[in-house]
This record gives structure tokens, C-alpha cells and sequence, in this order.
């Protein structure tokens, strides 16, 4: 671009095909390097058809690069000021002193933003010593009519909104020289998009910020607002997080509630307001009547895009007249395609607020605040077609711990349920394919037990795993032998999650199902004893007519025989089951039995090498030992055996598996039973903590933990109430 403060003349040469002054061009080939500088009228879809114009932009546009390596580009003066830069502390029409008082009870400092309408400056409010900010209209006392409207319809407009994320107005007026002006809430925060540049945030953590942003346009739409140009640099993020809109300058209220009508005339046919990069297809065509609140969902759209990808949506684009074309005729590219990880479903959600058509974008920005919840809080989100394994994989990422093997998981669990489907329908060859990607779903769901792998009870396993059931079961229908296999996994699941008549029924239909299959030969003596076990642990717990020890007991020692034939008397499973049939044994007062089938355990696994499982088994051996010492009034040797199960378990799991919430439990209620009831509270406390999080609040573990610390809570406050002459005792009940 040539030397503009050298010859003035230079403005008013020829430059594209003449339709538009040369200084309208280079203001677009400025806007390529600076967001905030606006598009003058009808130049955008003018550029769609005229190949001179564009070629003029072009031209300007490298000339604005090469001098750029020298010094600062001059910016070009328009009409309007639109452009000008004041200095800090300087006046909208030229001095400092013309700034410094023509608003009564106001002094004013630096300038701070300057927008498409109006000027913000920091400010003070005189009487209140209130640090807030003035805004004040481009080109003051020479501004013309429109621009003058715009002005108070934007403080009509911002008066009538009161939201979080949206700043107040506090008053308005005329100053001494007859310009308008209102103060407003002054915002100590940064442009968004560099907040979240600054911080690094991750998808989620923008998606919770858009959400905010959503909720306040969607509050705003609500009032019949249209704000018509947001951007970053419009949206500022104080300094609790929470993200500010600002600059309603070019707002069009389509309510009678907000204050006008919408032929308020305050937009022109032909001509175009915003931002071109965050503007909407449809307000490129200079057609104020087809603009609706949808346009500021594309807009957001654009912010979330460029939020997610460090990039906006068609940044490619050579030229506006390319870029007009990429806007209105093509799909940008997937935010995960430019930075790997980035959740699906945000992909969904953003390419949707980018959609050409306005009719297929959201329809209201309620609906898109609704959606990133959904998506933030792992449920389906809407935009998305509700197909079965969509939503199963929504509902199992919902409740899943955030680790990427979990994902890995996810990943599985829909690829398998899609194979099982097909491949049960096909010949031997698929069904071959489909017994191991049935395998790969069992090992998905044994993840998902609280007990085995990385569930908690926030999954709220009832709910999915019954989606699961109902999704699988017809598939597996013709293959019994594989659907009692599942109904066993789902069934420990729900038993891990103390939901034992679900866990009951699921677990004695896949016991039916597996007894007939291993009389014909069709199971093996593994899978049949992983069937007895799991028959002895639900009925170690029956839910309606309480436990049945007797009918643990028989099933514990079938799957051990059964398991023994095969693995031999040195596997750590099958040595781990007789130390389960221990309890069984001692649960019905066998304590001399119960003993001595512990102490066999134990033996046959001191010589396995030392692992994490044999460790796990350890602590279960002597947790089980503990028990008897307590049973026989040995409570001394019980605490200190229980302190042994707790420290030869922690260095192997984590800090929350819920192994340490039992061990902790056992160790509250014996330290209770000793009558040291002050150091059993926090053990009690960690426990009801763990567990609640690991099996929920129905598990009877929990339950128990609550009530301990409760009833030690209780004995601990009546002892210091006691008073020094002895007036009062409390003793333990």
C-alpha cells in the first residue's frame, strides 16, 4: 500500500473495477490482519462476483506484508473515525481536555476498546468513587443520524439486560457538547480467546465457557436482542472465569420488550454490519430481513472453532470473495481433524453453528446451551441422530473415569456391539469374528465394575447396563451359551454396585443357562466354575430372604473343584476361592472349619511369587484372619491383623479402591470395639468417603460406614460434654 500520509491524492485513485473507492478496498485488505477493522457496505458479496476488486485486495494486502517488515502501517482516516486511534486519555473529537470533563460526575482516563460504534474509556463515578467504564459515539457532535440511533439503541438495549455474563449499565446522558454517552460496569478481564490461549485450556474446559456464553445470548435472544457481532475480542473473561459480553453498538432488538421494533431502521438495505469473519452467511447479502438470532449461533460457532483450533473456520481462504464462497458453499473441517482429541460431539455441535443454511443450525441458542451440557456431562447430545450405538457410547462415557484407557474402551465397546449384531447373522467364519469381539465387550463391562476395574458409583450402572442388556440380548438370542456369559458380567456389575436383585436374577439365569451347556459338552470346566462363583457370591449376599451361606458354601466349592481339575492346587485364583469358602464357613459359626480352610489357603500361596495379585490376596488372607481373631473375642490381635491387610494392599492399588474402604471400615469398628473411639473417627470417615465415591450410597458397605461414623461422632460429643466433677457419663452403646 503506498506512502498515505505522502500524498492524499493516492486515496482517491482508481482502484478495482471502480464500484468502490479505493480507500473501501484497502480497509479490506487491512481486515485480513486485523479483526476489529470493519467492512465498509455491500463490499462483501460484491467481491464474490468481481475478479478486479479481489485482485485490488490482493495487491493491497501484500503491500500492507512487505511494509509491515519495515514499520507500522498508517491506518487509512475514514468518515466515520471508525479507525482513527486516540492516545490514551484522549478525546473522542480531539483533545485530552475536551474528555476530560464534558460528562458530569464522571472523570475519565485512558481509552481501553474501541469498537465499530463507540470509543470505551476507563472511568470514575465522582460521588461513589466507582471505577467503571464510559462509552462514548465515534465522531461525537459529528456523527450522523444512524449512527446516532445505533448509539441509543445500544443503551436501550443493554439497560434491559441483567445476566451474569452480560455488563451492566449504570447510566446514560448527553455530554456538555450534546454527545452521547453511557457508563457501564467496568470488566477486569482479557479477550477470550487469549484467556484461553494463556491458560491452555482443553476442549471441555472452552466448552464450559461457550456454554456461558450460550446461556447469556440465549437469555438476550429471549428479550428479542440480536447482538450481530460477537467475536473474542467482544467476549471478555474477568477474573473469577466467567466470560462478559460487551458492545451491543450494533444489537437489533426484534421485541417489542427490548425497546424498538425491528424496522427501526437502523440497518440499510445492502449494507453490512459486524465483523466479516465471525458474520454469518446471510448477513453477507445485505438483506437486513434475513438476519435472525441465528446469526449470532454462527458467530459463536466461529468463537468455538477458533477457541478449539487455535484457527478460524476457512482461514485458507485467498481472498474475501473466496472466503464469501467458502461460507456459504462449504463445510469447514473437523475441529478434531486439527487437533486430535478433541471430543466428537463438540465436532458436531460446532460444525452445526457453522451450517451455510440458517435452518440447520441450532434454533435457538437455549438448544446449543443444552447440548454442550449434554456433551460436557457425557449424555447424547441432540444434534446428533439417536442412533443405539450412538447413545451407548454416550451413556457409557458418561460414567466413566477420564483416563484414556477408558476411552480405549469406549472405542471397543461400540465396535464390538456393532460386530456382535452382524456377525451372529453370518456363517462360521463371522461367528468365530464375533466370539472375540464378544470377549472384548465382557472385558469392557468387567472395567466398569467398581470391584474390578475403574467404576465408580457415579456411573450409575443400573441405567447403563440395562441399556446394555436390552441392546445385546437379541443378538444374542440364538446363542445361549454366549448370552448367559454376559448376563454373568452384567450381573457382578450390578452386584458391585449393591443393586443385588438385578445382580440375583442375572446371575442365576446365566447359572441355568451354563449347567445345561456343560452337561452337553458345549462350556468348559473354567467357564463353569466362573459360573459357580459368581452363584456363590450372590447368594453370599441374597437379597430377598437374606444371605444364604449354606448355598454359597455349595457353589464355592464347585467352582473350586471344578477349577482345580483343570488349573491344578497351586493357582492363585483357585487359591483365592477356598480363602472365600473360609468366610462362607465362618459365617455360619464352622469357626474351627473356617480356620483351617484359611490356613490352607495361605500355605499353598506362600510359594507363588510376589505380584500385585498375590499381594491383593495377602490382604484378603489376613483381613479374613482378623475376622477370626475378632469372632474369638481376640480384638488386640484383630486391629493389629486388619493394620497388616491395610499396609500390605495400599502399595498396589489406588489410594480410592474401594479394598481400602473395607479395610478401613474393619479397622474403625474394631478401634470402636477397644473403646479408642477418637482415632477411629477419621479411619471411619476415610472409609464412608471411599466407598460412597467407589460403590454409592445404597452399597451396604456405605451404609455401614455412614452409620459407624455417625455413632462414633455421637460417643465422641457426649464425652465432651462430660463435666470435670463427673455429673454426666456417656458410655458407649
Amino acid at each position: 500500500m503506498s506512502d498515505l500520509s505522502d500524498d492524499t491524492q493516492a486515496m482517491q485513485l482508481p482502484a478495482g473495477c471502480g464500484k468502490f473507492p479505493r480507500e473501501a478496498l484497502e480497509l479490506a485488505a487491512l481486515a485480513r490482519t486485523d479483526r476489529d477493522v470493519p467492512i465498509d457496505e455491500r463490499l462483501a458479496p460484491h467481491l464474490v462476483m468481481c475478479k478486479r476488486c479481489t485482485e485490488a485486495i490482493d495487491r493491497f494486502a501484500a503491500d500492507n506484508a512487505f511494509l509491515g517488515e519495515f514499520k507500522a502501517i498508517p491506518t487509512p482516516s475514514s468518515k466515520s473515525g471508525a479507525l482513527s486511534r486516540s492516545r490514551p486519555g484522549a478525546g473522542v473529537a480531539g483533545t485530552s481536555d475536551e474528555v476530560a470533563g464534558p460528562i458530569p460526575g464522571y472523570s475519565l482516563g485512558d481509552e481501553i476498546h474501541r469498537g465499530g460504534q463507540g470509543a470505551v474509556y476507563r472511568a470514575e463515578q465522582l460521588a461513589t468513587r466507582r471505577s467503571c467504564a464510559v462509552k462514548m459515539l465515534l465522531g461525537g457532535k459529528f456523527a450522523s443520524d444512524v449512527q446516532r440511533v445505533r448509539f441509543e439503541r445500544e443503551v436501550e438495549v443493554v439497560a434491559a439486560l441483567r445476566h451474569p455474563s452480560i455488563v451492566t449499565l449504570y447510566e446514560s446522558g448527553i455530554s456538555r457538547s450534546g454527545e452521547p454517552w453511557f457508563a457501564m460496569e467496568l470488566v477486569d478481564g482479557e479477550r477470550l480467546d487469549e484467556y484461553v490461549r494463556r491458560l491452555r485450556l482443553d476442549a471441555r474446559g472452552i466448552a464450559r465457557l461457550m456454554q456461558k456464553v450460550a446461556d447469556a445470548i440465549a437469555y438476550a435472544h429471549r428479550r428479542g436482542v440480536i447482538h450481530r457481532d460477537l467475536k473474542p475480542g467482544n467476549i471478555l473473561v474477568d477474573r473469577e472465569g466467567v466470560p462478559r459480553i460487551l458492545d451491543f453498538g450494533l444489537a437489533r432488538a426484534d421485541a417489542p420488550d427490548a425497546g424498538s421494533s425491528p424496522g427501526s431502521g437502523t440497518t440499510l438495505v445492502g449494507e453490512f454490519l459486524g465483523t466479516f469473519a465471525y458474520a454469518a452467511p446471510e448477513q453477507l447479502s445485505g438483506d437486513p430481513t434475513a438476519i435472525d438470532s441465528r446469526c449470532d449461533l454462527y458467530a459463536i460457532g466461529v468463537v468455538f472453532y477458533e477457541c478449539l483450533t487455535g484457527r478460524r473456520p476457512f482461514d485458507g481462504a485467498k481472498s474475501i470473495g473466496e472466503l464469501v464462497i467458502q461460507k456459504t458453499m462449504r463445510t469447514p473441517e473437523r475441529p478434531s481433524a486439527l487437533v486430535p482429541g478433541i471430543d466428537r460431539d463438540f465436532d458436531v455441535i460446532t460444525l452445526r453453528l457453522l451450517a451455510a443454511d440458517a435452518a440447520n443450525r441450532y434454533d435457538t441458542a437455549d438448544a446449543l446451551a443444552e447440548d454442550l451440557a449434554r456433551a460436557l456431562d457425557g449424555r447424547p447430545i441432540l444434534a446428533r441422530e439417536d442412533s443405539r450405538i450412538y447413545v451407548l457410547r454416550r451413556n457409557l462415557r458418561r460414567h466413566w473415569i477420564a483416563t484414556s484407557a477408558a476411552a480405549i474402551v469406549l472405542a471397543t465397546i461400540v465396535a464390538s456391539s456393532v460386530a456382535l449384531a452382524v456377525a451372529y447373522a453370518n456363517a462360521d467364519r463371522a461367528r468365530a469374528r464375533a466370539e472375540s469381539q464378544l470377549d472384548a465387550v465382557l472385558k469392557a463391562l468387567e472395567e466398569s465394575n467398581p470391584e474390578t476395574g475403574d467404576g465408580t458409583s457415579a456411573m450409575l450402572a443400573t441405567e447403563f447396563i440395562a441399556y446394555v442388556e436390552k441392546s445385546l440380548e437379541a443378538a444374542l438370542a440364538s446363542e445361549p451359551t454366549d448370552l448367559a456369559r454376559l448376563l454373568r458380567s452384567v450381573g457382578l456389575i450390578h452386584l458391585g454396585f449393591g443393586n443385588l436383585p438385578d445382580a440375583a436374577t442375572a446371575i442365576e439365569r446365566a447359572y441355568a443357562i451354563e449347567s445345561d451347556a456343560y452337561s452337553r459338552g458345549e462350556i468348559d470346566a473354567i467357564a463353569m466354575s466362573d459360573s459357580a462363583y459368581a452363584v456363590a457370591r450372590v447368594r453370599f449376599r441374597m437379597p430377598q430372604a437374606g444371605p444364604d451361606f449354606a448355598g454359597s458354601e455349595r457353589a464355592y466349592r464347585e467352582a473350586i473343584e471344578l477349577r482345580e481339575s483343570v488349573t491344578g492346587p497351586e493357582d492363585l485364583h483357585t487359591i483365592d476361592l477356598i480363602r472365600q469358602l473360609s468366610s462362607t464357613l465362618r459365617r455360619q459359626k464352622k469357626l474351627e472349619e473356617a480356620e483351617s480352610t484359611l490356613r490352607g489357603a495361605m500355605a499353598r500361596s506362600a510359594g507363588l511369587p510376589p505380584s500385585r495379585e498375590r499381594a491383593i490376596f495377602d490382604a484378603a488372607a489376613l483381613n479374613a484372619s482378623a475376622g477370626l481373631a475378632s469372632d474369638r473375642g481376640e480384638l488386640q490381635l484383630a486391629l493389629v491383623e486388619y493394620q497388616r491387610a491395610l499396609e500390605t494392599l495400599r502399595p498396589h492399588v489406588e489410594p480410592n479402591n474401594f479394598r481400602v474402604g473395607v479395610g478401613l471400615l474393619n479397622i474403625a469398628r474394631t478401634k470402636m470395639q477397644l473403646d479408642q473411639w477418637e482415632s477411629a473417627l477419621p479411619d471411619a470417615e476415610e472409609s464412608w468417603r471411599i466407598l460412597r465415591e467407589r460403590k454409592g450410597d445404597r452399597d451396604e458397605a456405605t451404609s455401614r460406614a455412614a452409620n459407624l461414623v455417625s455413632e462414633i461422632k455421637r460417643v465422641v460429643g457426649d464425652r465432651a460434654t462430660v463435666g470435670t466433677d463427673g455429673a454426666r457419663r456417656s458410655e458407649p452403646r
